[in-house]
Parts: C-alpha cells; structure tokens; sequence
C-alpha cells in the first residue's frame, strides 16, 4: 500500500529482476509488477510498454531534466488517462516545463469526466519561475474525481478556483499553495471547495479568500472530521475564513501563520484565539505555552494533562501555533508588547506551564496574567527578566503555585543571580518550597551561591558549564 506521500522506490529496486531468468520471465509477464514506472521520464521510457492496464502509481521525483519527455510517452499518458487507469499522480520537479507537460498529456479535450480511480493528487513545483506556469487546475476543468483522497497543489498556477469547485467529493487531505501569478479566490469559491468534501481531515491553504467578496452569509461549512488546520496568509482573510468553519472543538492541530498589521494583533487574532482555546473546554490539567523564538513572533499551547517535568516538549504535543510576522518594522520592545497582547485574550486560570525561548518578555505582567502557573522553563534568556526586581517589601508578584523551573542558556548580569536567590528566599518563606529547579549551561554560581540555592529548593540540578554541548558557556552567553 502506497503512504499519500510516496515518492517512488529507491534506486534499485527492480534488482529481482537479476536473481535468475525464470523471476525475469514471470515477473516481465505480470502487469501488477509493473504498476510503477519509476521515478523519472526515462525510467518511464523502460518499463511503461510492460504495464498492461494494471492500476498506474505515476511518480515523478524531484528530476530536474525536461529533454526526456517525447511525444511516445505523452500518448502512454494519454492512453492511461483515457482508460482511467491511473491510481496516484506524484509530480514532484525542479522543471515546470516539465511538469506542464505531463498535465497537458493528462487532461482530455472534452469535459465533464469522470475518473473512478484516481485516489491521489499531488504536484509539488519545485522550480518556482513565473515564466513557467504549471496549469494545474485545468485538468479539473475536465475531470471529475469522486474517489479522489488526497489532493496537494503546491506552486501551481490556479487558472480558476471555478475549476476546483464539486471536481471532489471524499478528499481527507488538502493543501492548496497557488504561485503568485495566480488570483486570489474568493471567500464563496474556497468555501465551495471546502463544503463540497464534508471527509476533510487536513486542510492547508496559503492565501485563502479575499475580502468584500459579497459574500455576507453566517453559513458555516460544516467540517465534522477536521483533525488539522494550517492556514497562511493575511490575518483578517484568515481568521474571517476560520469563523465560517465549523470544525471540531478538539480539532488537533491549528497552525496559523499570519501577515498581520500591528493594530490586528489586539483586534483580530487575539480574540480569536482566547474564543478558540475557550471553545476546547476547560482541560484537565490545564495549558501550556512556548514562545518559541524573537521572530516570527510566535505562540503555541498544549493541553498539559501530567506534567512530565523530565521530558522536553515536542512540537507534536502543541495543538495551536500563530505565528505572526508583522507588516510593518518592528520597534525594539514591541514584539514583547505584542505577545502580552495575544495572552491578555486566554483563560486566566487555565494556564499552568510557561516555556520561553529568547523572548524578552515582562514576566510580571504573565504572573500577573496566570496566578496558577506551576512550571516555568526558560532559554536564552536574561535572569533579571524572568524574576522581576521589586521594592523591599513588595510581593515579588511571582505566583506561590510554582512547582518547576528550568533555566537554561540564560544571559546573567555580572553573574549575579541575586534575582533568583531573593526570589527563591520568598518563596519558601511563604511556606509553597519549590520542588525543582534545573540549571543547564548557564554562568557558572558561587559556593554561596549554590547553597542559597540548596536550602530554599527540595531538589536542585545544576550542570557544569565545561560540559555544556554548545561549546564554551561564559558570563552574558
């Protein structure tokens, strides 16, 4: 059984061919042998006249000559396709002339076709020349595909997203990634698409559907077995798009990766995501959030449930990721604001673990945010950051929930960690001791240092900094 994604077999793999000449002899008489051509024209060339009318799997690997594709093979194409005798179309090519070509030899002079066999769709267009469109969306303006499964146009040119509408009926998965000489579709044609395939189970889509399209409706295209949603392109086309699906509370994944003006920040993505979160129901062991970078200003949550303080976060375990890249320069502090912006929109009491990478934000406005945070993990950091100074007397304002903290790579002032150790002190004065706190290549403590530390901590790891994997480990790393 071929994965959605096959890319053909590895070099070699007709070598049972050699093993004497009576498999030479069986083999060369079973068409079902011969169900893939290889992954070029001129492997195409060899073993298409041996295939007889067994179920074709086309693929194309990355190849990046187009002088081998003749008129022979583009009338083998044209037979198979008049025959529909084709299972899976994999065009994956550095040459979109190419890749033109293959589809023109594909798509019938006549409409209104049906192919009752093709289960997979996929052309990825690796050449990236808008002198050289490839045509993707003419085929559907012949065919139909009631079987079809899986369909990916990546760097096609979408002559007419008309051509997509009801061509489909049972996709699982869909990614629709039009080059830039493509127009735009609008919010009624993509939501076309969307309704007339109820199974989707993966949609990816850059650029999706203009606005003041005259499409006013509140009609939500119902999507009931949604596991996966990536969407790319202009924050207020997307989340419009988002607001008119209706797809499953614990859908697992949501990806957005936004081009946002800075005033969408506060007035679009934000109240979506704090509606989207809240709409997944209250989890169990609350959430989790990583700040994975400077830039793109990034956010991901995770569903917590136990939390495995001992075992780094995979970026499977994130169910939201909005990345946003603004469209504007970005002053120094800003991104800090921004972030802070889109967690003003979360559940206060939901939230429970912190993980932060480079990101300078002001961790007193998060505390003050999330009172029952329990684990913070932080990198590429500056201490004083992470535990904000306060006037004597004052509530460090850092929530006594904390159970966790994890510091690593973290840029410390002069080396002293003087915010840590007062911060550690309150704490445990208020009777709530952290249980764990890890030190990893970070600049080396003092022996005082390190029994403060000890005393105000049930159990303390600190590695060497010598033995740091990312080479030598100095004051301000």
């Amino acid at each position: 059984m071929f994965k959605d994604d096959f890319e053909g077999f590895e070099e070699g793999s007709h070598n049972f061919l050699l093993v004497c000449r009576h498999w030479f002899e069986v083999a060369s008489h079973t068409p079902e042998v011969w169900s893939f051509w290889g992954n070029t024209p001129q492997e195409w060339a060899r073993w298409y006249p041996r295939s007889g009318l067994a179920p074709l799997d086309l693929v194309l690997g990355g190849c990046y000559s187009d002088g081998y594709f003749d008129t022979t093979l583009s009338n083998a194409l044209r037979d198979r396709a008049s025959k529909d005798a084709i299972r899976r179309i994999h065009l994956i090519s550095r040459s979109a002339k190419l890749l033109d070509n293959i589809i023109s030899s594909l798509s019938p002079e006549s409409e209104g076709i049906r192919s009752n066999s093709v289960e997979s769709f996929i052309i990825r267009n690796w050449s990236h020349d808008p002198k050289l469109p490839v045509r993707a969306s003419d085929l559907f303006a012949h065919y139909r595909f009631p079987k079809l499964q899986h369909l990916e146009l990546s760097h096609c040119t979408i002559s007419s997203w008309d051509h997509l509408q009801s061509r489909t009926s049972t996709l699982t998965n869909l990614i629709l990634e039009p080059d830039n000489s493509s127009p735009a579709p609008s919010t009624s044609q993509l939501l076309s698409i969307l309704a007339s395939n109820p199974t989707l189970q993966k949609i990816r889509i850059f650029e999706p559907a203009v606005p003041n399209d005259g499409d006013n409706s509140s009609f939500q295209v119902p999507l009931h077995q949604l596991k996966e949603l990536k969407l790319d392109g202009n924050s207020q086309h997307v989340v419009r798009l988002l607001h008119r699906l209706d797809h499953p509370r614990t859908m697992d994944k949501l990806h957005l990766s936004l081009d946002c003006a800075i005033a969408d920040i506060s007035q679009t993505v934000g109240p979506y995501l704090g509606d989207y979160i809240r709409r997944r129901g209250k989890p169990q062991g609350g959430l989790g959030i990583f700040l994975p970078g400077k830039y793109p200003i990034a956010l991901c949550f995770r569903e917590v449930g136990g939390i495995d303080y001992s075992t780094a976060r995979s970026p499977n375990d994130w169910f939201l990721k909005i990345e946003i890249y603004p469209e504007q320069p970005l002053r120094e502090q800003l991104p800090a604001n921004l972030i802070l912006d889109l967690i003003t929109h979360t559940p206060q009491e939901d939230l429970v673990d912190f993980q932060s990478e480079e990101n300078p934000v002001a961790m007193g406005s998060v505390y003050a945010r999330f009172p029952n945070l329990r684990t913070l993990s932080f990198d590429d950091t500056p201490l004083a950051t992470i535990f904000p100074k306060s006037n004597p007397g004052e509530d460090e304002g850092i929530p006594l929930s904390l159970q966790h903290i994890s510091l690593h790579r973290l840029t410390v002032e002069d080396g002293y960690w003087s915010p840590l150790t007062t911060f550690l002190s309150h704490h445990a004065s208020t009777g709530n001791q952290l249980r764990t706190l890890k030190v990893f290549c970070c600049p080396p403590m003092h022996p005082e240092v390190v029994e403060s530390v000890r005393a105000a901590v049930q159990e303390f790891i600190i590695t060497d900094t010598s033995s740091c994997p990312f080479g030598v480990c100095s004051y301000g790393y």
